[in-house]
Formats: structure tokens, sequence, C-alpha cells
């Protein structure tokens, strides 16, 4: 018999197990669990645990009729999220995932950035968890062989990268980032549990260069068949890859004609790579120092928050405080947005790595910032926690719909005119041509394509190199980002996909509705209705959009 009004319920309790099982990402993802003390399970008993939640709530989901539009909604999203996430644990995917940005090993640490250090009692749960890290450590390790084991490996790229990073927060025998971490509490205790977590990231960084990296692939490409499972997790949507191949290729083109008359404006006659050279080195156009550097994000996010707030977007007050962090060596090189607290007590907070530079030029980092507070992620997460909908959909995260939204937001903001000199407005340019040329680079590297014309090495096939170039080309990258970027392409696939293709389906929805409404369209108020539907795959965003 099916259950009416049930959904609602069923959501619930699925974040209250989730939480259990998982409670660094429940911390990352959802801003649930901030003052537990709990730890995840990364072993492969965990990993069961978690598929069984997965298919209990989809069947309760299908024996359930939702009583109203948020349960309708809310549905989708959950059903949609449980089933690829058993999708990526069944076929191996979670067994060897190797990943600098969003593996365990970087998850685990990052919890610490969010916790309260505030009080005694906070750092005795500090304590607790810093406790725990050895063993969520280990299991993640054991969960790896035994996915050597069942034939699932990763690459020797991905394994010595992931090795380098445990290595770096590890230390040289002096507990590390961890050690770091608890000096101002002044507890011994807390020192030698820091020791433990340390020796724990050094022994992952050994057996993974000792025992993983000997046995791991060195092809870089996961193929279709693993694709597939990737991009319907990421994407939320079956992916064509010819027609978003070709799709990415013709975006790229525009843009960079686009780039070329942006550039000229800067230096007359220079091409996008002298003009380049000019905004990294040019001392005038950087800032200088961590502390300037992170003031300076700062201002930036605090101005587009205020300078949006009222005109563009109804923007509660709970919202208008996103703070800018810097996270420590060793962190990944994309700057990352984690959400507030479910009861937004904690706000949310843009991180910026520095990759161990103290000079930062300032031409690329204003759309980014955008792209992940306001009006980028802040405030899309931070509209859904606000929403009427089910607990899962308010707090959860559909990757192509954010990265798209986040897309979304840079090109409002270069609409409204907020890139004010040609040396923001190349940066915003050049960080649309990066996401245009990481649809190709995605799917050219994991399906064996040659590279198109315009980019360097054209007509070859995609490799590590040709894809560093071609970030390098088309965004602007240093070398150090370029190649941090394309392994996280090689560890995520299809994830560098989801910020065009989101962005495109968001568009898609915008004109729909200008469509329908004529003169009476009004984009604050769709703006509005739009983030109020919550984190959905692209298919059903796409059908929701057009409906509004």
């Amino acid at each position: 018999m099916l259950t009416v009004g049930a959904i609602s319920g069923i959501s619930d309790r699925f974040i209250d197990a989730f939480a259990a099982l998982d409670a660094v990402e429940a911390v990352l993802e959802m801003g649930v669990g901030l003052d537990a003390d709990t730890m995840t399970d990364y072993s492969p008993d965990g990993e069961a645990a978690r598929a069984d939640l997965y298919r209990r709530t989809r069947e309760a989901l299908a024996a359930s009729v939702p009583e109203d539009e948020s349960e309708r909604l809310g549905a989708g999203y959950l059903d949609d999220l449980c089933a690829n996430g058993l999708e990526l644990i069944e076929t191996g995917e979670r067994s060897c995932l190797l990943n600098e940005l969003g593996g365990p090993q970087a998850a685990v640490r990052q919890l610490f950035d969010l916790v309260d250090q505030e009080s005694p009692e906070a750092w005795e749960r500090i304590g607790v968890r810093l406790g725990k890290v050895p063993a969520a450590i280990d299991g993640y390790r054991q969960n790896l062989a035994a996915g050597l084991q069942a034939g699932r490996r990763s690459t020797v790229r991905l394994a010595e990268a992931v090795a380098d990073q445990c290595a770096t927060w590890a230390g040289n025998g002096d507990s590390g980032w961890f050690g770091e971490y608890v000096a101002g509490a002044a507890d011994p205790a807390l020192d030698a549990l820091a020791r433990d977590a340390a020796a724990a990231y050094g022994e992952l960084a050994t057996w993974l260069r000792q025992s993983y990296a000997p046995a791991a692939s060195t092809e870089d490409g996961v193929g279709p068949d693993r694709y597939r499972v990737w991009a319907a997790a990421m994407l939320g949507a079956d992916l064509d890859p010819d027609e978003s191949y070709e799709w990415g290729c013709g975006e790229l083109a525009r843009l960079e004609a686009d780039k070329v008359i942006e550039c000229d404006r800067i230096l007359p006659g220079a091409d996008f790579a002298a003009v380049c050279d000019l905004l990294l080195t040019d001392p005038d156009r950087a800032v200088h120092g961590i502390d300037a550097y992170r003031i300076w994000l700062q201002g930036l996010v605090d101005e587009a928050t205020e300078g949006l707030a009222g005109s563009q977007f109804d923007i509660p007050d709970a919202l208008l405080r996103c703070d800018v962090g810097i996270p420590p060596l060793g962190t990944a090189a994309a700057p990352y947005y984690t959400p507030p607290s479910e009861d937004l007590s904690q706000p949310g907070r843009v991180w910026f790595p520095t990759l161990g530079e103290t000079s930062f030029p300032m031409w690329a980092d204003v759309t980014t910032v955008y792209h992940e507070a306001v009006p980028g992620h802040h405030l899309q997460f931070g509209c859904s926690y606000m929403a009427a909908l089910t607990r899962a959909q308010r707090l959860g995260f559909q990757v192509a719909h954010g990265e798209g939204w986040g897309r979304y937001a840079e090109r409002l903001m270069d609409e409204l005119g907020w890139f004010r000199t040609p040396d923001t407005r190349l940066g915003f340019l050049s960080s649309q041509a990066f996401r245009a040329v990481r649809v190709v680079v995605d799917i050219g590297l994991h399906l064996g394509r040659t590279v198109p014309d315009g980019l360097p090495g054209s007509g070859e096939p995609w490799s590590f190199d040709t894809a560093v170039a071609a970030l390098r080309a088309a965004g602007g990258l240093v070398e150090e980002s370029a190649r941090s970027e394309v392994l996280r392409y090689l560890s995520w696939p299809a994830q560098a996909t989801s910020y065009k293709l989101g962005e495109r389906s968001w568009l898609a929805g915008r004109e729909a509705a200008q469509a329908a409404a004529g003169s009476s369209f009004d984009l604050r108020s769709w703006h509005a209705r739009a983030l109020a539907l919550g984190p959905l795959g692209l298919d059903r965003l796409e059908r929701e959009l057009a409906a509004l």
C-alpha cells in the first residue's frame, strides 16, 4: 500500500542516518553535526552500511506518495541521490577514489577547519574526533585495498598526488598540520592525539607509494562505462558525450574571440599569453601578503553582498555574512565553499588556497568570489536552507545544479556591469573559457578524443600534458594550478563538465521564463522562485525551470 505524506519523514530519517554513517560529509556538505564528536567509517563495512541506507531509502520512497510540492521535489532529489550513490558503490568507484580535493583524506582534514574551537568543551570534542582519525584513515586504506583486490584501480599519477598531500599534512615526525592545529589549546593530551593523526597520514602516504602505486593503472582515462556512472551522479542527466564535446568546442571558440577584444584593451596588439604575463607579474596588479589577500577577498565578498541585497536578490539577514578563509598548504589549488551550519548560526565560508605564494594577482579572483560567495554558492546554499523543502533536499547539493548556478552567477555579474576594469573582465572571460575547455578536456581525456583545432597539440590524442597546456591557454592558469586541475578531472570523471553544462541549463530556464512572461518578466522574482526549487539534477531542473 502506498503511504501519503510520508516523504518528509523519510527525508528526516535519511539525514539522521546519513550523519551517523558519514559524520564528515554531513559537516562539510550539509552543516549537520558540527558539535558532534563522531567520525566516518571509510572501511568496506562502512561502505556497505551506506549502500544499505541508500537501498532502504529508495524502497521507502517507492512506497510513498507526495503530499505537497515540497515532497514531490524532495522525493525526486532524494531518489536520485540514493540511486547515484548506490551505483558508485556497487560499481566499485568509491573503492578506487583518490582525489586531492574530495577524497576521504582531504575531507577528514577539512572537518577540523569548521568545528568550534572557542571553549574547553569544544576542544574536548575535537580531541575525541582526533582520536578517531587513525581508524578513519586506516578504513580508507582498507577500502582502497579491497578495490585493488576486486580489480578496481586508480592511477599511479593520482596515487602519487594523494601520497604527496598526505605527507605534507603528516609533517616530518613533528605532528605536521595536526600539531599546528592543536598548538593553541596547550593540552598535552591533544598533542599526543595530533601525533597519532599525523602518523596515520604518513602511513597512508607510504602505503600509497609502496603498495598501491605499483599495482595502479598507468592509463589516465576511465573509459565510457565508468564515465557514464560518474556523469549520471555529477549531472543528474544522461550525457551525450559527442554533443557535449562539440558544444564545448563551440563555446570555447566564442569566448576566445571575446578574450581577444578584452586583451586589446589591456595591451593593444598583444596576445593572451603576453597579457597574462603582464597580469601575473605586474606588482601593481597584485595583493602582497597572505593577510592582505584574505582582507581583500573579504572586501569583495562584502561589497557584492551589500550591492545585490534588495536590488537583484532578497538576501535574508542570516546570509549577509560569508567569511573568507585560507586553508593550509597541501590543499588542492581550487578555491571552494563550505556551507553554513543547518541552523545558520555558523556562517558559510569561502576558502582560497595560496599554494605557498605570498603575492596574489587580482585579475582572476574577482569572478571566483562571485562564483563561490554572492551571488554564487553562499546565496544558493542559504536560500535552499531557508526554503520550504524536505530536509534532505534543503541541506543537499547536486553538482551540476550547484556549479551551474555558480557559473550563472558570474555571467549575471557581467551582465550587471560588476567587472569594472579590463583586467577583471578578462578574468571573467578567462574563467568562462577555462570552464568551457574543461568540458572538452574532461570528455577528451576519459573517452579518448583528439585535441581540437585551436588548442595546443591539435590533432593529437588527449594526454595529461596536452590537458595542462589547454587549461593554461584558455584560462591563463599558472603551471601548478593547471596540473592540480587536471588531477582533479582524472579523479572525478564528468565533474568538470558540470559547470558549463549546468550553466547552460540555468540559462535555458531563464530564457524560457522570459519568453513565456514577455514584458512582465521580473528577474529578481524569477531568481527567488528558481533558488527555492532547491538542488535538482539537470533533467529535473530543466523541467521545473520551464514551468516557473
